[in-house]
């Protein structure tokens, strides 16, 4: 049976959200560093009754980092390989201590919520760090923010998915001020001209309102379906109009130089074209290593080899291609197809599932032009999809 009995919070409880918020805007601000990461792993581990159960999260995380480990066997260089596959090790036994604490808490919304805080906080201290004048002056010639306390990339994919969150809030739950942010994120998004932020902000935005209107959708009623039709032109020529400002003229430059390059018609962009090639490089070399790949985190050997370059190849699946092969590329990504093919199940039950599977599609998207397998983020927001799943299977046990 289904409880609607509320669940208790301890002040136990809420200073250990108040650490998992500390922990997010620590990490976006100082980075991915050990001793943040131990630091705050230790202080759950503390205050929590924390007692280790193996569920799917930790199973499907540990799988892919044990492949990542054995790719050291044929890697092309293997210093490479260990020092990716530590890192991901590392990340995953503290998110490993989060998720005990967590998986606890029946109300995902309570660390979406969190999400949410600590996002805004990076955006005022981007404000703060970048001055406002700044940040204006740069939108309106046309410039980018250069890189600084963090990868630009990252602030505006967070501020990305910090109003995809608030939008979920005030369609779902309750419209409430906080609204008022989208402007000053909007100005971050087009200040970091970051075409993967605005993909991610549309997509989001979309998905939502359409899953909203699918689940309201009653016998042959073809209101939901024209409500999402005046929906996409609103929207369609609400880009339009932003495209022609001085705030988001550099992304729409930036947007059209990325359209060109995948459809071979317009100017391509330095930065589009460059992606390009580092993924035709992915391929060839996938070609040759197909099945097990060159090692995780060997791309920028093949690289550098062929271009100079040592970099990576800005494609989370031209480079799991490359560096793990088809092995690699399922090991991954089977993580996301189970998430997705579970969380459908729940979509029309539960508002907190359309959040859940419009994130993950976002993801998927989003990883044609950035490599995630790596981050820390990565495996935090896997956390939260995991977690989330734990909770649907006990709020509706009669789904299978």
């Amino acid at each position: 049976m289904r409880s609607n009995t509320p669940q208790k919070y301890t002040s136990t409880d809420k200073f250990l959200w108040f650490v998992t918020f500390a922990f997010l805007v620590s990490v976006n601000i100082f980075g991915e560093k050990p001793v943040v990461l131990a630091g705050f792993s230790i202080l759950i581990l503390l205050f929590s009754n924390f007692k280790l159960t193996i569920n799917k999260y930790h199973l499907f995380t540990l799988q892919f980092c044990l492949f990542c480990y054995a790719t050291l066997f044929w890697a092309m260089n293997g210093y490479y390989t260990i020092r990716i596959s530590k890192t991901i090790f590392f990340s995953l036994m503290c998110l490993f201590i989060f998720y005990e604490y967590w998986k606890n808490i029946r109300d995902i919304n309570i660390l979406l919520k969190i999400i949410m805080w600590a996002g805004f906080v990076i955006v005022a201290y981007t404000y703060f760090y970048y001055g406002v004048e700044d940040i204006i002056s740069t939108e309106e010639d046309g410039a980018r923010m250069k890189n600084a306390f963090n990868n630009v990339n990252t602030i505006a994919m967070l501020t990305a998915i910090v109003l995809m969150i608030n939008y979920y809030f005030f369609i779902f739950v309750k419209k409430d001020w906080t609204i008022v942010i989208w402007l000053p994120c909007l100005f971050i998004i087009g200040a970091t001209q970051s075409r993967k932020a605005f993909v991610m902000l549309v997509l989001g935005i979309f998905f939502l309102y359409y899953f909203k209107q699918r689940r309201n959708v009653k016998g042959d009623s073809f209101m939901p379906a024209m409500k999402i039709a005046a929906f996409s032109i609103i929207g369609i020529f609400t880009l339009i109009i932003l495209s022609q400002t001085s705030m988001f003229s550099g992304l729409a430059d930036r947007m059209n130089g990325m359209i060109a390059s995948i459809t071979g018609e317009g100017h391509e962009d330095a930065s589009s074209y460059l992606r390009r090639i580092y993924r035709e490089a992915a391929w060839r070399q996938f070609q040759k290593t197909p099945f097990l790949g060159c090692g995780i985190n060997n791309s920028m050997l093949f690289l550098h080899e062929e271009y100079g370059k040592t970099t990576y190849t800005h494609c989370n699946y031209a480079e799991l291609a490359a560096c793990g092969g088809i092995v690699g590329l399922i090991s991954y990504y089977s993580m996301y197809l189970y998430l997705l093919f579970k969380e459908f199940k729940y979509i029309r039950l539960d508002s907190s599932a359309v959040l859940v599977v419009t994130w993950i599609l976002i993801r998927l998207v989003t990883d044609w032009g950035t490599v995630s397998y790596y981050s820390l983020t990565t495996y935090f927001y896997l956390m939260v999809f995991f977690m989330h799943l734990d909770n649907m299977k006990r709020k509706y046990p009669q789904i299978r």
